[in-house]
């Protein structure tokens, strides 16, 4: 059996761990909002409409912070227009989706919403078709107490307390020749510059997100230089650059989609190293600006849409992935699999271990990547469920710095690579260690060999998600067909192929 050893150090940690960065985004796109968020005729919908099966597993998962309304969407939308009586607002024709959207699910109510999910709002602007001007005006909504005309409109409409959002994001992906509104990053950045300027004037405690890289894939040519010419114009008045990445693994599964095939089942590994290649490149364009302008700020990470693009029809040579649940023709897979949960928990290792830089991101879309929801039925933890909830629940206090020996493996498309990953936060106050560690090999059992650095530890508990078959996954049917499991403590710990592990120390 092939072995790994881990070294850990009390004295040698990273940063605090940023709460948000267990965060995630919602969309009004297909019955994302309207039937599994708000659905007043659900036999479980509450005096406003919202789902309570809904809500019970967004306050399970420990989402710190929800990012709304978009995402495409908000480059097309109008705030304004959902606001007030609900048989008043206007349906509108969405050319982002090529939808219609009736409205009913607007600030107020999004608000409302995400409080009761036990998650703080986070809200983005349009800079697309909208103006610096409109946006000031939401802020004069949203957070002033009273006294003017939009924070007096507020109180009309049933809210006497302003609702106090501190998190804005400045438009949305507007590198993307998809988006509406789409602009140069030199536009991009000057009415980033002066929505900034004025909605801070309103709210001088709100927080800023301005929109970096859409994507550091070769069909975004942009990057990173869209980076750097965006924050010429906007560095002093935002406080971080969003970047956004959707990961797959199967080429054959993102054939006739914008998504590039870039990875196989053999390829995960690489993907960590994709991620934090990314990250550090915009943080050195973000601190190239930085001195450039002589300022004593900086700029980090806001990593507002990340994902996973999952397959059935994924294959690995020599391997029985005969467990499969085929979409209809032309159809994504309705649930996530094991595979895809695993990638989760590299994804959020990466975000562990750069939690210098990277102060919140957004795993997207929650609803139906993380919460398995039926419109009209019930609800379910999909696989991905777990390694965000177990993030979000144990990794409070300081990340370490980690000297990780792994063993290599040959990928498909970038050489050898480690296959084991690893992330150590500390928390001083409740005396615990937690370990995250996941095997990203096809076919090895790991030995794991953890040593802590510490006066004296106790391996307490040893969480693990892991199934024979890759590709299985939850359904309304079967909503436990892979769920973690307690695995008895020993002298020894394993990490089987494709498992997400969770080692719980007391600090003594």
């Amino acid at each position: 059996m092939k072995k790994a050893t881990l070294k850990l150090d009390k004295d040698f940690s990273i940063d605090k761990v940023d709460q948000r960065i267990f965060s995630t985004f919602i969309e009004s796109i297909h019955k994302i909002v309207y039937g599994c968020i708000y659905n007043p005729d659900h036999p479980t919908a509450d005096e406003q409409g919202f789902r309570k099966d809904v809500l019970e597993l967004m306050r399970e998962l420990k989402s710190t912070a929800i990012r709304y309304p978009g995402g495409n969407f908000v480059s097309d939308y109008h705030w304004m227009d959902g606001i007030g009586p609900k048989e008043l607002r206007p349906k509108r024709f969405v050319k982002a989706w090529k939808m219609i959207e009736n409205n009913h699910m607007g600030i107020d109510e999004y608000t409302d919403w995400v409080k009761k999910a036990g998650s703080e709002p986070m809200l983005a602007v349009n800079l697309g078709t909208g103006t610096p001007e409109e946006a000031s005006y939401e802020v004069e909504y949203t957070n002033m107490k009273e006294g003017t005309y939009f924070s007096d409109l507020r109180k009309k409409y049933g809210h006497e307390e302003p609702h106090n959002i501190k998190l804005w994001c400045l438009g949305n992906e507007m590198d993307g020749t998809w988006q509406m509104g789409e602009k140069t990053a030199m536009e991009y950045g000057r009415i980033a510059y002066e929505a900034a300027k004025q909605m801070k004037i309103v709210d001088p405690d709100i927080e800023f997100v301005a929109c970096g890289s859409c994507a550091n894939d070769k069909t975004h040519p942009t990057f990173p230089e869209w980076d750097r010419v965006v924050l010429e114009q906007c560095y002093e008045n935002v406080d971080y650059l969003s970047l956004h990445r959707y990961y797959n693994y199967d080429p054959e599964s993102v054939k006739g989609t914008v998504f590039p095939a870039d990875f196989t089942p053999e390829d995960l590994p690489y993907i960590a190293r994709d991620l934090t290649g990314f990250i550090n490149t915009v943080c050195a364009a973000a601190d190239y600006v930085k001195g450039l302008k002589y300022s004593n700020k900086t700029i980090n990470i806001c990593f507002d849409e990340w994902g996973i693009m999952s397959s059935q029809t994924a294959k690995a040579e020599g391997l029985d992935w005969s467990e499969r649940s085929l979409p209809e023709p032309g159809g994504r897979p309705e649930g996530t699999n094991l595979i895809d949960a695993c990638l989760f928990g590299s994804i959020l290792i990466s975000f562990i271990n750069r939690c210098d830089r990277v102060k919140i991101a957004c795993q997207s879309i929650v609803i139906g990547s993380v919460i398995g929801v039926d419109p009209e039925g019930g609800v379910y933890k999909q696989t991905t469920f777990y390694p965000f909830q177990h993030a979000a629940t144990y990794a409070k206090g300081v990340a370490l710095r980690t000297s990780l020996i792994s063993p290599m493996k040959k990928t498909d498309n970038y050489g050898e690579q480690p296959y084991i990953q690893t992330a150590g936060v500390y928390d001083e106050e409740t005396g615990s260690l937690t370990v995250f560690a996941v095997n990203l090999d096809l076919r090895e059992t790991v030995e794991f060999n953890c040593i802590p650095q510490f006066d004296k530890v106790e391996l307490l508990q040893h969480i693990q998600l892991h199934e024979d078959q890759p590709l299985a996954m939850n359904t309304i049917k079967n909503p436990t067909r892979v769920v973690p499991k307690e695995i008895e403590i020993t002298d020894k710990v394993t990490l089987p192929p494709l498992s997400w592990n969770v080692l719980r120390y007391k600090v003594k």
